[in-house]
């Protein structure tokens, strides 16, 4: 009778169970650390990416609750002299010391490109006058010249926001009825307001 080597199956089976459970402890333990060392790396690149001016603007602004605006309004139908239109209300938030607060508006002018409106800011009902400079006339689209200002109908004008304010509006000081009806006229704001360190408790309006 030929002579077999005898083959021991419940000490492979053993060996095979072995093996599967040193794979499964292997598989599992390297799949952990990965995730913990990705979320790790993305926060150390983020610190890094942050200089240290950023840094102190962010520890001084923390805890803050802030808004920034941009809102285009177009201005129609009629207004009387003497009259306004209130533009944009931020309560409880105010502009901050950042340069970030702008106005620019396309509106009725007289023949010296002076506004036949005036753009009063402040924290409602206290107010004052905003000097929107001169006209801006000279332009250029396309590489060509652009007048965008008509002298005697209507002017662009650009101005900074102060700081501190929460309200915006518009006052007809033309001495006469104006119509912005099929002018195009409009105005657009920008700005970036945070809640006063008071808590928003801003005086109330009148």
């Amino acid at each position: 009778m030929p002579n077999y080597n005898s083959v021991n199956f419940d000490s492979i089976l053993n060996n095979y169970k072995i093996w599967s459970v040193i794979a499964l402890i292997v598989a599992i333990s390297a799949l952990i650390p990965t995730g913990m060392n990705i979320a790790y790396s993305q926060a150390a690149i983020g610190n890094q990416t942050m200089t240290t001016e950023e840094e102190e603007e962010a520890e001084e602004h923390e805890g803050e609750e802030s808004l920034f605006v941009s809102q285009h309004i177009p201005l129609t139908g009629q207004l009387k002299n003497g009259d306004y239109i209130h533009l944009i209300d931020f309560t409880p938030f105010n502009t901050t010391d950042e340069p970030h607060h702008h106005i620019a508006m396309k509106v009725p002018c007289d023949n010296d490109g002076k506004p036949m409106v005036t753009i009063i800011t402040g924290v409602a009902p206290n107010f004052t006058t905003l000097d929107v400079s001169n006209a801006v006339n000279n332009g250029t689209l396309n590489g060509g010249n652009l007048d965008l200002s008509a002298e005697g109908t209507s002017c662009l004008y650009h101005g900074e926001l102060p700081v501190g304010i929460t309200d915006i509006a518009l006052v007809n000081t033309s001495n006469q009825t104006l119509s912005f009806d099929g002018g195009g006229y409009s105005v657009a704001i920008t700005a970036h307001a945070t809640v006063s360190e008071e808590g928003g408790a801003l005086p109330k309006h009148g």
